[in-house]
């Protein structure tokens, strides 16, 4: 029989854990601190700590253009962008180890020829993109292949496509991505006919790849656009099967000509929340729609006609990131301005705005005491300076909300420096964040530091990346702050992280796990929304469980263990639940054993209340 541990002594443990977590906080940083001691901590330049430079690209004129950030099953970071070499302008990535230094067996013969035959081991100029290519994002597939997405210049047409490379782990292209194409390896597409301009990645669960943008709808229209690709990087033609390509969508929102896409996220149900920024009444608002998994829009079930428009402060407002809560809820980040976003003739400000899943502004839940009705739902605050904005959003494990951009920010003079904010699940700052609930690293060096892309680790550290000046043209920065403090999901058995436990995600991928699929076939169609473990981060999630149900002793089986904890899940109990799922007679835990066993080895919320 499994032993498991009272509660007096589970409290006694839990305690020593935390003791030991606030031993660690205090020795290497507190919640919200650049991380010295554990990314880059030996850079001879002590001001470097914490933070980690790549230049790919060697010009002496032209700046590295970081714009994408990344994080691989065994913690290595990916950052993405363009790179200007001595010809020309190319998608770039460099590789991290997780502890900041390059990763020299990434590009490993990166000084062989090419045409910039000064690279380093770690570092990747992508030649083979056509022409002029620009400002790559960065996602990692569960296989651990790379995607790489951005700009490309067309030469036939004199405009702009959505251009996407895949590489094998060890940067090497993958021929068998769109095998088929002009370039095997790369893969192209117009939603528009003119001006095509990428600004936002996302995998789904399934592998297919979306990304969104802004599109040329006409010479002088821009609306806001999305493609979705096969895992083999062909179009998706089930997506808007009858649109005028099939595979993508444009959609223009607001009355004006002006509208973009930066960010898209995608809810349990497979629908996908596309959101940026239009002009509206002669000013930039939040703009959002809703698609279905089959590209239509989400006409009777989100905001007017699959569409919302929300105006924040009185000029700018411009959505940088969207994420789904795990009860379903939107949320939007960005940066919001009284005159001008980033400019010297206003004040910019974080700010966030959260929706049911019906579109309407969540005024109860969000920023509810605000003493004006108009600013409930919503919400603005500044750092130290009138240049603040949010570029990159997570919804961490216990709910509250981690904010990460820029800060002292103002494109007259080129300044910025990486800040971050912690929210509460109403939206009050959260205290236990930096100062206040906020965190600011001023004056690094000479505060060129500016932030375009971040995420969040499982651990609760944010990493940062972007452009960094240090008395050249500026080069790629990947920057790490102290996490903390994070309080785990109730429940082990919420295997993929997302903070709800649902028998349909994770007691499926359970079962699975316990069939011996690994990969694609253990978690496609099978993750809940906001995962926060995929591939193998999930499968050693999976592999430290105690999945025992019936108390046999000989491993657990996905016929009688996995099954067991899978009817549990949707509330089974007595013979409903171990009716010929338990190994009789071998098994040594009865129904009200197996419940009772489920809430103390894995905690108590991993079973519906009624």
């Amino acid at each position: 029989m499994v032993r498991v541990l009272s509660g007096a002594w589970r409290a006694v443990a839990m305690s020593i854990v935390l003791g030991m977590a606030a031993v660690a906080a205090t020795a290497f940083g507190a919640p919200g601190d650049l991380d010295v001691s554990g990314f880059n901590a030996a850079d001879p330049v002590v001001t470097n700590r914490g933070k980690a430079l790549a230049r790919p690209g060697r010009s002496a004129m032209t700046p590295d253009a970081a714009r994408g950030v990344a994080r691989q099953a065994d913690g290595k970071l990916l950052v993405a962008g363009s790179c200007s070499g001595l010809v020309t302008t190319k998608l770039c990535v460099v590789r991290f180890d997780a502890n900041g230094t390059p990763d020299l067996t990434f590009n490993p013969d990166a000084t062989q020829g090419g045409l910039q035959p000064d690279l380093q081991a770690g570092e990747l100029i992508i030649e083979i993109t056509p022409s002029q290519s620009l400002f790559a994002m960065v996602a990692v597939q569960s296989d651990q292949k790379i995607i790489v997405a951005g700009t490309c210049s067309n030469l036939t047409s004199g405009y702009f496509d959505f251009c996407i490379v895949r590489l094998h782990p060890d940067a090497s292209v993958d021929t068998s991505f769109n095998a088929a194409g002009v370039t095997p390896g790369v893969a192209t597409v117009a939603p528009g006919n003119f001006y095509n301009v990428a600004r936002g990645l996302m995998l789904q669960p399934d592998g297919k790849i979306v990304i969104v943008g802004s599109c040329g709808a006409t010479i002088v229209a821009t609306a806001m656009c999305i493609s979705r690709h096969n895992t083999n990087g062909t179009l998706d033609a089930s997506f808007n099967p009858g649109g005028a390509v099939p595979g993508t969508r444009i959609e223009t929102i607001g009355n004006s000509n002006d509208s973009y896409a930066t960010s898209v996220a995608r809810q349990s149900d497979g629908k996908l929340v596309v959101a940026g920024s239009c002009v509206h009444n002669s000013n930039n608002e939040f703009c959002l729609f809703r698609l279905s998994d089959t590209g239509a829009l989400d006409s009777a079930g989100f905001g007017a006609s699959g569409k919302v428009i929300t105006a924040v402060n009185s000029d700018e407002d411009t959505i940088n990131a969207v994420v789904i809560q795990a009860d379903g809820k939107i949320v939007v980040a960005g940066a919001c301005s009284s005159g001008g976003v980033y400019s010297s003739n206003g004040a910019t400000k974080f700010c966030v705005a959260r929706y049911a899943t019906n579109g309407t502004l969540d005024t109860a839940g969000f920023n509810a005491a605000a003493p004006l009705v108009a600013d409930r739902g919503k919400l603005m605050f500044a750092f130290d300076s009138d240049y603040d904005g949010v570029n990159a959003a997570f919804v961490q494990p216990d709910g509250k909300l981690m904010l990460a951009g820029r800060c002292r920010a103002d494109p007259m003079t080129g300044t910025g420096v990486f800040c971050s904010a912690r929210l509460l699940s109403d939206g009050g700052l959260d205290a236990t964040w930096g100062a206040a609930g906020k965190a600011i690293e001023p004056n690094f060096a000479n505060q060129r530091d500016l932030t375009f892309a971040a995420l969040l680790q499982p651990d609760g550290d944010l990493v940062f990346a972007g452009d960094c000046f240090r008395g050249a043209p500026d080069a790629f920065c990947v920057a790490r702050f102290t996490g903390g403090p994070v309080v785990p999901p109730a429940c082990a058995l919420n295997v993929d992280g997302n903070g709800f436990v649902d028998p349909a995600t994770d007691g499926v991928l359970i079962i699975r796990y316990l069939l011996g699929f690994r990969g694609s076939a253990l978690t496609t169609g099978a993750l809940g929304g906001s995962p926060a473990r995929t591939g193998t981060t999930l499968e050693t999630w999976i592999a430290g469980l105690n999945l025992d149900a019936d108390g046999d002793g000989g491993g657990a089986r996905a016929t009688s263990d996995g099954l067991l904890l899978l009817r549990a899940m949707l509330g089974l109990t007595g013979s409903a639940l171990t009716q010929g799922a338990t190994n009789a007679p071998s098994a040594t835990r009865n129904a009200a054993d197996i419940v009772t066993w489920i809430q103390q080895a894995h905690g108590a919320g991993c079973l519906p209340t009624s």
